[in-house]
């Protein structure tokens, strides 16, 4: 791999998303990172689509850029070859309780790896009275952190966030804590833990919506207020939804859009003096009632014809793309974001490159998620394994690959 983490080496011992999303950026950073597996292997496997054998579409989207090796965690045997592991790495991305205490007690003391940056990801940290309560981490830690406050309607019931927004911010705010401490390491020599929780992690991604001291709810009402109120909606065209926003544009601008959009009409409507002030906008108190008026008019034109009549008058609009119609969008290749990598047999996968550009190190993903034990072998040739005890390892099914 190459990046600006090249020449750096994490384990990760964890599954689902937080820890895998974290290593994986690490990986995607140019680190050598080796993903562990119980010999079942992480339960993502199992997600989404199945076109590789045991790599679902899932763990497929999390766990690029990483080798693989698969191991009896909780064996005994199995200690020594995580303390290989431990003293190998310079970083190891943990799951809380997902056998935190025989992996960091195999091989992360000061004496044995005094230069390993320990990272645990938890749901709710390491103490406080729900420390290690939490069934499903996500959907608690999204509840406990306000987050789903922020999506359906006004004085309804909460919704869930669709994707795992609590789990994704612990990976980003892990990575960010890892390479702070891998910098303080280069100054002292001393590694450190850093544990991180989903339900801290949402709070601070929440912190921007709060105000020291104050409720935001209690002074501009709906909490989103200084965004939309309510959340945005998309309006239907003849060939999809999209969403708009007339905030910025003239009066005078609004009158030629109605032109524009053939509906004149709106100009007998009782709601058409909203419509001017753009409290009748899809960012307004209103949307929701205005909703079928703009749905009227869209209805007549497509998606594009829409957008190009509000951005002709000084709005914004965009459609609501789906996942292939976004992997395909012209701006998404120009900027380098999708990039197709060969996997197992030379199938061929697209990908997702991360948001960064170095000008310098630039990233080339190399690795598509690797299938149950399949470096095994060469990670424990790596650590120092002769042919017969990786013989061993295998035939006793301490190890699989």
């Amino acid at each position: 791999m190459s990046g600006p983490l090249e020449g750096y080496r994490v384990v990760e011992f964890a599954e689902a998303v937080a820890g895998p999303y974290c290593a994986m950026e690490l990986g995607d950073g140019g680190a050598d990172v080796i993903k562990v597996e119980g010999l079942d292997g992480d339960r993502t496997r199992q997600w989404g689509s199945d076109d590789r054998g045991d790599v679902g579409a899932v763990f497929e989207s999390l766990n690029r850029s990483k080798r693989g090796i698969a191991l009896d965690l909780g064996g005994e045997p199995a200690r020594e070859l995580t303390a290989r592991l431990l003293r190998w790495a310079d970083v190891a991305v943990i799951d809380a309780g997902r056998h935190e205490e025989t992996i960091l007690a195999g091989g992360s003391s000061a004496d044995t790896a005094p230069g390993l940056i320990a990272c645990v990801i938890s749901e709710f940290g390491d103490r406080g009275p729900w420390a290690g309560r939490a069934p499903y981490g996500e959907l608690a830690a999204q509840v406990a952190g306000e987050a789903t406050a922020s999506l359906g309607r006004l004085g309804e019931e909460p919704v869930r966030v669709g994707t795992d927004i609590a789990s994704m911010y612990a990976a980003i705010y892990a990575v960010q804590a890892i390479c702070a401490a891998l910098l303080e390491r280069e100054r002292s020599g001393l590694g450190q833990r850093i544990d991180v929780s989903l339900f801290g992690s949402v709070l601070a991604m929440r912190s921007t919506l709060w105000v020291a001291m104050s409720n935001p709810d209690s002074w501009s009402g709906y909490h989103l207020g200084s965004y939309a109120q309510p959340p945005d909606y998309g309006h239907q065209c003849k060939d999809g939804a999209i969403l708009f926003s007339l905030a910025r544009i003239t009066p005078e601008a609004r009158e030629s859009l109605i032109g524009d959009l053939e509906m004149e009409w709106v100009k007998d409507d009782p709601r058409y003096g909203d419509f001017l002030q753009d409290r009748g906008g899809p960012t307004s108190d209103v949307a929701e009632i205005m909703q079928p008026v703009w749905e009227r008019a869209f209805s007549k034109f497509t998606m594009d014809e829409v957008i190009e009549r509000v951005r002709r008058n000084g709005g914004w609009a965009f459609p609501t793309n789906n996942y292939q119609q976004l992997v395909d969008l012209d701006q998404a290749r120009h900027v380098g974001l999708v990039q197709t990598v060969d996997g197992p047999g030379g199938t061929p996968i697209q990908t997702l490159l991360p948001p960064w550009d170095f000008s310098e190190t630039p990233v080339e993903l190399e690795r598509p998620a690797p299938t149950l034990g399949q470096h095994t072998r060469e990670i424990l040739a790596d650590l120092g394994y002769g042919t017969r005890e990786v013989t061993t390892l295998l035939d006793e099914r301490v190890v699989i690959g």
